[in-house]
């Protein structure tokens, strides 16, 4: 009985082995395809206004209902944050970053919000001053 055990850890073992890397790739492909997103005249770094065009496009995305704000349902359909099996009304956790945007508290984004975040992270992202984020830039760790 635990010879079948041992084969099942053993074989579990190498799957995730093998698997590791393969999982590991997405996630730069997906920093890769969301940098070539904003990147729009694709010269291998992000300027201001690119970023700018892109919060644009982020908050148009999700303000489903086009009333020039982000209520906290209308972020929490967007990003996915409740499971498709979970009830329409079932309660979803505030993330931190909702938190952070939200300046005023009232669990509504509002454009003049996005902006301050948008800039306060342009400029951290921007480590070398140059106006202007580069591939290395943008994926530095933390933000």
């Amino acid at each position: 009985m635990k010879e079948p055990l041992m084969n099942r850890f053993i074989s579990a073992a190498v799957l995730a082995a093998i698997l590791t890397p393969v999982f590991a790739l997405p996630a730069s492909a997906w920093e890769e395809s969301r940098f070539l997103g904003i990147d729009r005249n694709a010269n291998d770094s992000i300027s201001l206004q690119e970023a700018e065009d892109y919060r644009t496009r982020i908050f148009m995305e999700y303000d489903q209902n086009g009333d020039g704000r982000i209520e906290f349902e209308e972020y929490v359909k967007a990003e996915g944050l409740r499971p498709v099996t979970a009830a329409a009304n079932s309660k979803v956790e505030v993330p931190d970053e909702y938190k952070e945007i939200d300046a005023d508290d009232d669990m509504i984004l509002m454009p003049e919000e996005m902006k301050m975040m948008a800039d306060k992270r342009f400029k951290a992202l921007d480590e070398n001053g140059d106006g202007k984020i580069s591939k290395d830039e943008f994926v530095s760790p933390g933000l």
